[in-house]
């Protein structure tokens, strides 16, 4: 819509003499494009929030448990670690036995299913 209307006003203001008419449709285009980024970057915070979390909780580094794991433990983990923009390869991880990891994993499943659950019936109308 935005392109649309910048090739409008585009020809508007050639058919006009005014250039004015073109800043419009520029100021619109400059709006979208910030709304675009700025949903590229909470996309992006929010992938990086996720597997940062699930990795932590596997590892044991994060301390939450079964009964802690939602969405906003997994915020607040986040931001405990400074908010990275992208999770280090080169990072400290604990060796964890694969029994303890896949317990860690089984229950991050059932608690993740159980907010999802629980979201879903906090949006029914």
């Amino acid at each position: 819509m935005a392109i649309y209307t910048n090739v409008v006003g585009w020809f508007a203001a050639q058919d006009l003499g005014d250039p004015a008419w073109i800043q419009y449709p520029l100021i619109l285009l400059g709006f979208t494009v910030g709304l675009i980024a700025d949903d590229v970057w909470r996309h992006w915070q929010f992938g990086v929030a996720h597997a940062l979390h699930f990795e932590d909780v596997l590892d044991g580094t994060c301390p939450d448990t079964e009964h802690e794991i939602c969405e906003a433990a997994v915020w607040r983990w986040y931001v405990k670690q400074g908010k990275p923009w992208r999770i280090s390869r080169n990072r400290d991880r604990p060796q964890v036995r694969l029994v303890d990891e896949w317990r860690r994993m089984e229950a991050y499943y059932r608690a993740m299913k159980a907010e999802e659950i629980r979201l879903r019936k906090n949006h029914r109308l």
